[in-house]
């Protein structure tokens, strides 16, 4: 699937790529999890905080950064350099 479909689904964060600035440290860390395709309580339990703070910290990602749903933050994390993932061989 190409950004082109991406953003024409709706999936994609589209050419103006939020600053991830808009976010603190403690949700670019939820953010990264959340790509890793990791769930509340896992992330929980990797940062070391609550799960309700986890899906604050998510409900809150979405409003900053002006996404409708978890998929799309999935998705804006890897398109704003969040995770480099390898290659398969």
């Amino acid at each position: 699937m190409g950004v082109v479909q991406m953003f024409t689904w709706g999936l994609s964060a589209g050419p103006a790529v939020h600053d991830l600035d808009v976010l603190t440290d403690d949700q670019r860390a939820v953010l990264r999890c959340l790509a890793r395709g990791h769930a509340d309580h896992e992330i929980a339990r990797v940062l070391g905080i609550g799960q309700q703070r986890v899906a604050d910290e998510v409900a809150d990602i979405l409003r900053r950064l002006d996404l409708p749903d978890r998929v799309a933050a999935v998705v804006f994390a890897h398109e704003a350099g969040m995770l480099h993932l390898p290659f398969p061989r």
